[in-house]
């Protein structure tokens, strides 16, 4: 859930900055904006990066791991060019179902919008990037950042 990877019991304990939350020492959390810059990075305008719901080209491909015994048949695009990684955890909804093994990698933020989070989701049919807010009480993997 989005509470325990920020390692918190309620949103009164989040503090500006940096959120180490699960991360070990010297790592945080990314913020919506750390996903932006990643995103721009690997080559997405500003203003697909911006922008909710499914955006960009083949962003998405380079995050992903290329093994095709991991991920379901197409794995569209996927290259993992940038070294990322991505492995279809899948994500375990807000009724404790688990969903999308094998063919969906969603990842948390440490920002919110509401009495939601920012996401990125990457999916076996697309080398695209999903950004959009999920319930906080679902099960989605994270990605830690190296403090610099």
């Amino acid at each position: 859930t989005w509470p325990a990877a920020m390692d918190i019991d309620s949103r009164e304990e989040i503090k500006p900055g940096r959120i180490q939350g699960v991360c070990p020492a010297g790592w945080h959390l990314p913020s919506d904006d750390e996903w932006k810059q990643l995103e721009m990075f690997l080559g997405m305008s500003l203003s697909d990066a911006d922008s909710e719901e499914w955006r960009g080209t083949d962003e998405g491909g380079s995050l992903k791991h290329d093994a095709p015994q991991l991920w379901e048949s197409p794995n569209t695009g996927a290259d993992n060019e940038s070294g990322f990684t991505a492995l279809p955890s899948g994500w375990r909804d807000g009724a404790g179902y688990f969903k999308n093994l094998g063919s969906a990698a969603r990842f948390w933020s440490s920002s919110i919008r509401g009495d939601y989070a920012w996401t990125r989701e990457l999916d076996y049919n697309s080398s695209r990037i999903n950004r959009t807010t999920r319930g906080l009480y679902e099960g989605i993997s994270v990605r830690c950042i190296k403090d610099n």
